[in-house]
Formats: C-alpha cells, structure tokens, sequence
C-alpha cells in the first residue's frame, strides 16, 4: 500500500532486506487493515530494527498505520486488536503498532514522525 504523499516517496518503496516471514506477515496485516478501514487506510510503514535490517530473536514489528483521519486513538487499537493478536501468534513475531492521521503524517515535525520517515518501508 502506497501512502501516496511526498514523504512517502522518500520513504523506502519495497520491503528491501527484510525476510520472507516478515514480508508474508506485513502483507497479511495490509489485507487485514484493509478489510477493517477500506478507504480509510492511507499507508502502512514498517520501521525499526526490521526496516533497519538488525532485527533480532527479540524484535517486534514496528508498523505504522496511517488514516485519513480518527478520532480516538485507542478505537483504532481496540479495532485492530484481534488482527494483530491473531497475525502475531501466526507468525511468531510481536506486531507493534502506531496510528498516525495522514496529515500528521504528511506535516508533522515530530520527532518520532521524522525518524520514522528516514527510515520507513512499504509494507
């Protein structure tokens, strides 16, 4: 899912380096989301040791989900808690993730927003 922003496109555009059991989760989780918020959905990123490349035995996923827009952040956790539950326990890796509005996505100088930007990737 392409987020479709200009910071999406200095964003990595693939999964890269990341294993096959990572790409096969991230893509089921895009599925999922999909299936929960339809046009809602404005991208998914994967950032952290997995985007990185030095994920180890103890790394979770680090996902971040962008809408278009939400009002409480935790409906959107409570909302997504049965597909992460599920995905995680499938896959043997812990999914982590973090809601973000599209035009906080696209305008927000946060740190964490900007980190996240440097080293996002397509999921």
């Amino acid at each position: 899912m392409h987020g479709g922003s200009e910071r999406s496109e200095r964003s990595g555009t693939g999964t890269g380096g990341v294993d096959e059991r990572v790409r096969e989760l991230s893509r089921a989780l895009v599925r999922g989301l999909q299936g929960i918020y339809g046009e809602r959905l404005r991208g998914v990123y994967l950032y952290g040791s997995y985007a990185r490349g030095t994920a180890d035995a103890e790394s979770d996923l680090d996902v971040l989900v962008v809408l278009e827009d939400f009002e409480r952040y935790g409906d959107e956790v409570d909302r997504t808690s049965e597909l992460v539950g599920a995905l995680s326990l499938e896959h043997g890796i812990s999914v982590s993730r973090v809601f973000v509005r599209e035009r906080e996505w696209r305008e927000a100088p946060t740190t964490f927003l900007l980190n996240v930007r440097d080293e996002a990737l397509t999921a």
